[in-house]
């Protein structure tokens, strides 16, 4: 089971091997609760029919949300509204859970960061999935699974707004490998990497490239990620080769770009087939 970009959740509960890099933010299954934004600032939180409200100072109001619909048979939702610096910028903000999914696995929320000036919350565009917090890296973690992959995207912070910091995507078929994007705070991608990892959240743009040994007797190569282009070259079991790139095809075919030391250096597509256990 994969690490945080592999999430079990019991409501809002993570099951991981790794629970003391990241932490999660406090989750309350009931309203209403009272919190302290910042310093002498108290917000209460209510549901008011199906709307989900923040009584501010100065007895103003602000509307957060819907009431969730969770589906018949999802476990029991211990989050329904997450408190805590989502941001890192000192001050508390709160998430409110607006869709379930896959059974209850899938907790989607909308972020609500608590603005200073304004006096008030201010709500991000995206929804976010089943988040942690790393506070070493001020990294909010995301994760979401969909068939049998995990899909994630991390955040980090320019100024208190967050923006994408890697988008990770489970690949092959073994749950240890990782196809990562890392971004800077402009949205221009840094690097790429297919990584040998549980964890995406691990992979920064110094992590190398991931490495397997051909599985059969004898793989075949292409030039692109398509069975019509294939070439008259091909690996021979054992041979080891670094994972550059992936491609899935409609028919769901997972293609890996490969490079192989040989007496000369070759780049070329696998079918996942031929390297997997």
């Amino acid at each position: 089971m994969p690490i945080r970009s592999g999430l079990f959740l019991l409501g809002a509960s993570l099951c991981s091997l790794n629970a003391a890099a990241f932490t999660e933010p406090q989750g309350h299954a009931k309203l209403p609760i009272t919190f302290f934004p910042e310093t002498k600032v108290n917000v209460v939180v209510e549901q008011q029919g199906n709307t989900i409200i923040a009584k501010l100072p100065k007895g103003k109001t602000q509307q957060l949300g819907e009431m969730p619909d969770v589906p018949e048979g999802s476990q029991s939702i211990d989050g329904l509204l997450l408190q805590a610096d989502f941001n890192f910028d000192g001050y508390g903000d709160v998430a409110v859970l607006e869709g379930v999914g896959y059974g209850g696995v899938n907790l989607f929320y909308r972020l609500h960061l608590w603005n200073k000036s304004q006096g008030k919350f201010q709500e991000y565009k995206e929804p976010i999935s089943n988040p942690t917090l790393t506070p070493e890296t001020k990294t909010l973690s995301t994760a979401q699974r969909s068939g049998p992959r995990w899909y994630s995207t991390d955040y980090r912070f320019n100024k208190g707004k967050p923006y994408v910091w890697s988008e990770g995507s489970m690949v092959g078929t073994d749950g240890d490998l990782y196809f990562v994007k890392i971004y800077d705070a402009a949205g221009k991608m840094l690097t790429k990497v297919i990584a040998d990892t549980q964890d995406s959240s691990d992979v920064t743009v110094k992590t190398p490239a991931a490495t397997r040994k051909i599985t059969v007797d004898k793989a075949a190569l292409y030039d692109k990620p398509d069975a019509k282009t294939k070439t008259n070259m091909y690996l021979i079991k054992g041979d080891k080769v670094t994972l550059l790139d992936h491609r899935e095809s409609d028919d769901g075919v997972e293609w890996f770009l490969v490079r192989f030391d040989g007496k000369k250096r070759v780049e070329k597509w696998v079918e996942w087939s031929a390297l997997s256990q």
